[in-house]
């Protein structure tokens, strides 16, 4: 990456390569430019003649973001360039330690399960999907933001290390990088390997965490082989090792075969522990949301002339964890799981019931002993491993008038996840009808997720300085993905045997509604239902398998009509295709309960942009874009006709009389496809440079979302799918500002406002939707109206033979909501703090460092009554951690 000043000399960052303007202070290494990394401006002025050095002066980030390389400051788009050098000086090692370096980019920080599902990302408040759910289940809706490892498309929970920088775009992208650039664009550009010279670098870390009984671990190192003056492979690889704060006391004692067991023995007069209710065995476990990451890189390139450079690289990442960063917010969550507003009269607004009702809880429960505020009230333990494995080849030629890039890739992500679903479970109004009131039930999920993509896109560029400059390429991608949600309820069948047997209790009436003792009982094992075999105990059976493919030509002009007044247009053709086959049901209650589907579709599109940029003076400059978004749509496998009741209030949902299903829930034939969503983007800008001092950029959009996509659950069996919500609107006010104060002092400030509102929801969906809606009006999930990040540095001060450098920085965001739901809770706003000295001597560096020193309880989202009850749960931040880490480089800092 290059890093150069805005006009009198060059401070090189460390890590990126040297561009000669002029004499190097010794260690002004980026210090100012690596203050989270430049926001956009104008620009540069021609490099004058060397003047004395100014070591105030303010820095630039050559990025490549569109498609050639360019200054960030030069680019008339709001965008956000932040350094390796950045990354490694704030200790930013994940993508939530980038969101929090700056407004508006929103994540929910869930350790190795946040690369699986799409709204764990967010910019510019496009997401429509909740951020509490199932953490471990992916959804076949594509991600509303759009992340590059490279030139590879890719979304993971990417370990950020040796990376050479990384480019946030705000706002659609969709003509450069297509479909799923909704939201913005985010891009991960590795460090290249350097035939100039050697390098090495290592660098250990030992921290400790608030409520975590062990400590955290990291190493990391690099090395930089020159084997010719053309030739050169460069290798990086590190371990981290973060030790879990989460509790949970309310585990239960399993035997061999997954099933509770029994805190009591049962009597003769109560076989199967109903009357009086005999609990499980429970035990408690500390720290089980540990976290292990292990990636490593290598890279070689070949660079024999000057035209000619290409690369071959290949990344892999592992990470796993024991248990996800969920804490209960309440005592209800242990005594009394079950939401009364769940349940049928007369606890909830559904029909009437015969008694007994609904039970609000299936075996008795008290706080336990060591609960506090960060706890998990799960009943089981969970976990995930997470893989991912990405090849490239790129090559790049200059004709002299173009320049020729070819980008190929493999990429393989797969995750598999254990989790627990037991308060779903039995929330579900029909629960104690179809699997009775055992109090010792427990539910186990296994989901996955297994996407393989291949991808290929030719770029000419032409070379900048004429009247026209222009970019032009091809795209392919071939993408199969599998999502698989398999959920367990160990022992029901013996227990639904023994109840039954016992001649106590009366059987169920099958309608969805009356509690039930034993429950209706599971299909026989190896009973095919609709084509699928009923394995034992197998409550559900989600499987997704998808094809997609993504043939696109694209372009952009831009006419330089003055010298200070520019028009850019472009587009994007593209053909699309999609095969699904999907299998989904409640599999051991039966016909009526489960159904398979495989749909086609295509869709033949383009999408536009145009640009006109003015430049004020050689400084400051002004912008406005129309840009468009794009997602593909998909297919659902619902069964047509469930044989419950449609939820209250609906309409059009209930089959007719004289049908086979007459009085109960039928399925809209719409419901079987989702289409596929578009957003057009507005926006105007300015951004500049003040006396090399203070850089800022600031940019109002007006984002309209049409025929929104969202990963959901519908019908009254709440069976995971996807569905088009309505229409949607994102507004809001974008600001960063720089300033180099005094050659020691610098100041960054970023804040965005982004009111969101979803104006209309489609009627098929909210007839069909499990959650209660809220009226039209209400804001899109995951976004702060306001998000503040603030930075301070104090740097350059000699101490014993090197130099001090201290930081503090601060994140700010407001309240939000997890999801579209009338029953979602509100998410308090929270302010984070970090603080950071560092000590740099000839090759070493050493940094101590207090991430959130005030130890706030960060709540990043909140899972949804409607589902969960009363075992409603938060995601959290990492608590305070304190930590100390010591660096060595072979090429003084």
């Amino acid at each position: 990456m290059q890093i150069r000043p805005r006009a009198r000399h060059s401070l090189i960052a460390a890590g990126c390569r040297r561009r000669p303007f002029g004499a190097v202070s010794s260690l002004t290494a980026g210090v100012l430019a690596a203050l989270y990394g430049v926001p956009s401006g104008a620009a540069p002025a021609p490099a004058p003649s060397p003047e004395p050095n100014d070591d105030a002066a303010l820095q630039e980030v050559v990025v490549t973001a569109s498609r050639r390389a360019a200054s960030a400051q030069d680019l008339p788009i709001s965008i956000t360039a932040v350094s390796g050098a950045t990354l490694e000086q704030k200790g930013i090692e994940d993508i939530a330690g980038l969101a929090h370096s700056m407004a508006g980019v929103n994540y929910t920080d869930r350790g190795p399960f946040g690369g699986v599902n799409g709204s764990t990302l967010i910019m510019r408040g496009l997401n429509s999907e909740s951020t509490a759910f199932q953490e471990g289940l992916a959804t076949s809706v594509v991600p509303p933001v759009a992340t590059y490892v490279d030139d590879t498309p890719l979304f993971f929970n990417m370990r950020l290390q040796d990376l050479d920088r990384v480019e946030v775009l705000r706002g659609p992208q969709g003509t450069l990088y297509g479909s799923g650039s909704l939201g913005g664009t985010i891009r991960f550009v590795l460090n290249a390997p350097d035939p100039s010279g050697f390098d090495a670098k290592g660098e250990v870390g030992l921290s400790k965490t608030a409520h975590t009984h062990t400590t955290n671990e990291d190493i990391s190192g690099m090395i930089n082989l020159p084997l010719s003056d053309t030739f050169a492979v460069r290798i990086n690889a590190g371990a981290s090792d973060d030790a879990g704060f989460i509790n949970q006391t309310n585990l239960y004692v399993l035997d061999s075969s997954g099933v509770p067991v029994l805190s009591q023995p049962t009597t003769p007069s109560n076989p199967v522990g109903l009357n009086p209710q005999i609990a499980p065995k429970t035990y408690s476990q500390d720290g089980v949301n540990s976290y292990q990451y292990r990636n490593a890189r290598i890279s070689m390139l070949w660079k024999p002339n000057e035209e000619l450079k290409a690369q071959l690289s290949y990344y892999y990442q592992r990470s796993t964890a024991n248990g996800f960063p969920y804490v209960a917010l309440g005592p209800l969550a242990y005594t009394q799981p079950i939401a009364a507003a769940n349940q049928f009269l007369p606890y909830g607004q559904q029909t009437p019931v015969s008694t007994p009702p609904n039970l609000l809880s299936l075996s008795p429960g008290t706080v336990p002993a060591g609960t506090d505020r960060l706890t998990n009230a799960s009943n089981s333990l969970e976990g995930t491993a997470d893989d991912v494995n990405v090849a490239a080849l790129n090559v790049d030629y200059d004709f002299g008038f173009a320049t020729l890039s070819s980008s190929s890739s493999w990429a393989h992500h797969n995750n598999t996840t254990h989790d627990d679903l037991t308060a779903e479970y039995i929330n579900f109004n029909f629960y104690q009808n179809l699997y009775g009131q055992n109090p010792r039930n427990i539910i186990n999920a296994q989901d996955q997720l297994d996407d393989k993509i291949y991808a290929q896109e030719f770029r000419l560029a032409s070379k900048t300085g004429g009247t026209f400059d222009w970019i032009a390429g091809l795209f392919y991608k071939h993408e199969k993905t599998f999502i698989q949600e398999h959920e367990y309820y160990p022992g029901y069948n013996a227990f639904y045997n023994a109840c039954a047997n016992s001649g106590l209790y009366p059987p169920t009436d099958y309608g969805g509604v009356n509690a039930s003792a034993c429950g209706a009982g599971e299909q026989p094992p190896g009973t095919v239902v609709d084509g699928i075999s009923n394995p034992l105990d197998q409550t559900y059976i989600g499987d997704i398998e998808t094809t997609f493919k993504d043939l696109a030509a694209f372009g952009e002009l831009t006419w330089h009509l003055t010298p200070d007044w520019n028009l850019t247009g472009g587009t994007r053709v593209f053909k699309q295709t999609v095969s699904q086959a999907q299998q989904t049901g409640l599999l051991f209650d039966g016909p009526g309960f489960v159904s398979g589907n495989s749909l086609s579709d295509e869709w033949r599109k383009a999408l536009w942009k145009v640009n006109t940029a003015y430049q004020l003076d050689k400084t400051n400059l002004v912008y406005a874009t129309w840009s468009q978004g794009f997602r593909r749509g998909g297919v659902n496998a619902l069964p047509p006709n469930q044989p419950i009741p449609a939820r209250q209030g609906t309409v059009g949902t209930t089959c007719p009389p004289g049908s086979p299903n007459a009085g109960f829930y039928c399925l809209g034939p719409s419901l079987l496809t989702y289409q596929p969503d578009k957003a057009d983007n507005y926006e105007i800008g300015i951004k500049g440079v003040v006396e090399n001092r203070l850089s800022y950029s600031a940019a109002i959009y007006d984002i309209q979302w049409h025929n929104v996509q969202e990963g959901t659950s519908l019908t009254p069996l709440s069976l995971p799918s996807a569905a088009n919500v309505g229409n949607a609107y994102s507004r809001g006010v974008e600001l960063e500002a720089t300033a180099s104060i005094t050659p020691h002092l610098a100041a960054k400030l970023g804040y965005t406002y982004d009111q969101t509102k979803v104006t209309s929801f489609d009627f098929v969906f909210a007839q069909n939707v499990t959650v209660p809606l809220p009226p039209p009006g209400g804001p899109l999930p995951g976004t702060p109206k306001s998000s503040v990040a603030l930075g301070l540095e104090y740097a350059h001060m000699p101490f014993a033979g090197g130099e001090l450098r201290y930081a503090l920085d601060s994140h700010y965001q407001s309240k939000l909501l997890s999801s579209i739901s009338e029953t979602a809770p509100v998410v308090p706003g929270y302010t984070m703090l970090d603080g950071r000295i560092s000590f740099t001597r000839s090759h070493w560096l050493a940094t101590v460092y207090v991430d959130n020193i005030t130890n706030t309880l960060g709540i990043n989202a909140i899972t949804d009554p409607t589902f969960w009850g009363n075992r409603t749960q938060a995601v959290l931040s990492r608590p305070r951690t304190v930590g100390l880490t010591l660096g060595y480089s072979f090429k003084e800092k």
